[in-house]
């Protein structure tokens, strides 16, 4: 046998071994953003450190870091060898070698091309640690998804009775809001991006508003041009009963809502509602992000010992409003 096909042949028995050893899928961003939506039971694991972590990562992502000690042990102990595991870290490097071992570990794993540096020049959703401190202080008693949402009627801006039922078979992003609410003011722009960006015949927006004055919501809602089905709850959100039906202790809240009546998301995140409607899975949304125990004797990995988060959007500063005592 000629030299050339000698190399030729051990050429391809390297290539062959390495596909055998690697057993783990690379995967482009957009495919990993689809096999998320795909697999329902898929397990989103950010293997980079906690401080990178904490500012910024993919929502529903689990923190366990690949450079501390016993990176393997704690994944056995959180995850679900059963269940698929997609890996990212910051450029892609550190994830392929997590996703190597746990997939020598009997793992079934995917890895991001490219890593969180990627996923974020494409746009793509990500949440800060402080969101997911803010969700699980402030979003407790909100409807939870598969939860029917309940029927209420209430007037829009010309005096026309409003169900929220009226718009089944479409989705309905529903927003309970103040003008006198700074947060809500702050969250304006990112409404109305959204609902510039929906497609009018699939989504609805509708907001329920508990401003005292009628006079100044309807100014407020002119001058801000918003868009969607305004509604005026006069009780005020104290006395709402629709503000009680769906939980609402702290505005804004929202919700994403089925085409059949059945709530997707809940949130006090208006960014989890856009990440949502630009196809990122709801399941990832709603749940409460996990991050690998920390060595015995030491605070948790991303646990925070410092006085409690506030709900503080990206561009408020403030406690969330429970009534109008954060009145502007």
């Amino acid at each position: 046998m000629s030299r050339p096909r000698l190399f030729l042949l051990f050429s391809t028995l390297l290539t062959s071994v390495f596909a055998s050893c690697q057993r783990y899928e690379d995967l482009s961003a957009d495919a990993f953003l689809e096999r998320l939506g795909l697999e329902s039971d898929t397990q989103l694991v950010d293997v980079r450190t906690p401080e990178e972590y904490a500012a910024g990562h993919l929502p529903g992502a689990a923190n366990i870091d690949w450079l501390a000690d016993g990176f393997i042990d704690q994944a056995k102990t959180l995850l679900d060898s059963a269940r698929p595991v997609m890996l990212y870290c910051r450029t892609g490097k550190r994830s392929a070698a997590a996703a190597a071992k746990l997939s020598a570990a009997g793992f079934r794993v995917g890895n991001l091309l490219g890593g969180y540096q990627g996923w974020t020049e494409g746009g793509r959703p990500v949440l800060k640690s402080e969101d997911d401190a803010l969700e699980a202080e402030y979003s407790t008693e909100l409807l939870v998804p598969g939860s029917p949402a309940p029927d209420f009627s209430l007037k829009d801006l010309e005096g026309n009775p409003v169900n929220i039922s009226d718009f089944r078979g479409r989705s309905v992003v529903l927003v309970f809001w103040a003008s006198w609410c700074p947060d809500c003011r702050a969250e304006v722009p990112d409404l109305k991006k959204m609902a510039a960006d929906a497609d009018p015949a699939a989504v609805q927006f509708v907001s329920v508003s508990f401003d005292r004055s009628f006079e100044t919501l309807c100014d407020f809602v002119a001058e801000q041009e918003l868009p969607g089905v305004q509604l005026f709850d006069p009780a005020g959100k104290a006395d709402s009963a629709v503000a009680a039906a769906y939980g609402v202790r702290w505005i804004p809240s929202l919700y994403l809502i089925g085409p059949d009546g059945s709530v997707v998301l809940s949130t006090i995140l208006a960014s989890k509602i856009a990440a949502a409607l630009a196809g990122y899975p709801p399941r990832l949304l709603a749940l409460t992000a996990a991050v690998a125990p920390a060595p015995s004797g030491s605070p948790a990995a991303g646990s925070d010992t410092s006085t409690p988060a506030t709900h503080t959007t990206s561009s408020a500063s403030h406690a969330p409003c429970a009534d109008d005592s954060c009145e502007l």
